[in-house]
């Protein structure tokens, strides 16, 4: 008979240390989630799940039974549908929504992200708080503004809900309010280290990298892609800034033509994209492209005129 009580959950799922504000709410969730020998791992997956459901959760104490089966699938963090590889989801709205830390330069080993928006129906992301507590402020400001403006549909679950609010913004030290619910506008703000610098990018992330992988110019095709502006001018730009020694103004433009260009066309940009992250020391985010040919290319019907395979 295993022992009853849980030993701390294992640290792992995420590809850094979790930030101390996510963590928190973790240690909540897993109380509930684990006892007498028993992981619901179902329970804390979606413990705050008026909020968001956790992208993945701790692996199951060792000898301890769970139901269901817990395979390694629920620890697989991939790229949300039409986010941006340096989004790394740590939450799920429910409504094809995700929430997740921006994360443009890994080999950096910062502790804590800024924390943005993606909606999975639109291309790009949006900066919702410079950190993991800021960005789950903004979360239950979010909600409050949600029940404030739909009263009516949220009636039934607010008295049992508001607690649960107000209980997670005790545990955590946040103050939320529905007049900060909206969703912000504008480019991110990150903390830029000397020698770097950060420009914005249609995919709502952009490029942080140090000063000298910029070469100063614009991408050629930072707009809508069009019959006159084919992907294929995007391509040869990156290459000549990758070969010229300005892989970040490489990136730039293939994170544009990204951001703007038809879906069908993610394919054609891989190939470069990887070598353009493998380039700037970003090994992490070549294989998050992987990640991404799962959502980003499937076998749906393609409309656009230019041959592609």
């Amino acid at each position: 008979m295993p022992d009853s009580t849980p030993p701390p959950w294992v640290d792992d799922f995420f590809p850094f240390a979790t930030p101390a504000a996510l963590a928190r709410l973790v240690d909540i969730a897993w109380q509930h989630a684990t006892r007498e020998g028993y992981y619901e791992w179902c329970e804390l997956l979606s413990h705050y799940g008026f909020m968001f459901d956790l992208e993945c959760v701790p692996s199951p104490p060792e000898g301890w039974e769970c139901s269901p089966e817990f395979g390694e699938g629920t620890r697989r963090l991939g790229v949300p549908f039409l986010a941006p590889p340096e989004f790394v989801p740590f939450g799920a709205l429910g409504d094809g929504g995700y929430v997740g830390w921006f994360v443009p330069a890994p080999e950096l080993g910062r502790e804590d992200h800024p924390v943005g928006l993606v909606t999975g129906h639109e291309r790009g992301a949006v900066q919702v708080g410079r950190d993991t507590r800021s960005g789950l402020e903004w979360m239950l400001s979010w909600t409050l503004y949600r029940w404030q403006t739909d009263a009516s549909r949220w009636a039934a679950t607010e008295a049992r809900s508001h607690k649960l609010l107000d209980r997670l913004a005790r545990e955590l030290g946040l103050h939320p309010h529905p007049d900060r619910g909206l969703i912000p506008q504008g480019s991110p703000v990150f903390d830029v280290p000397a020698g770097w610098r950060h420009v914005p990018g249609d995919d709502g992330v952009g490029v942080l990298a140090a000063t000298d992988a910029f070469s100063g110019h614009a991408p050629v095709v930072g707009c809508v892609l069009e019959d006159d502006q084919p992907l294929e001018l995007a391509l040869a730009d990156a290459s000549r800034m990758l070969d010229a020694g300005y892989p970040a103004t490489a990136l730039l433009g293939l994170k544009n033509a990204f951001a703007n260009g038809p879906g069908c066309r993610f394919a054609d940009l891989k190939p470069l994209w990887k070598q353009v992250y493998r380039d700037l020391g970003r090994p992490q985010l070549a294989d998050r492209l992987d990640e991404m040919t799962e959502s980003m290319y499937q076998d749906l019907p393609c409309f656009c005129d230019a041959p592609h395979v």
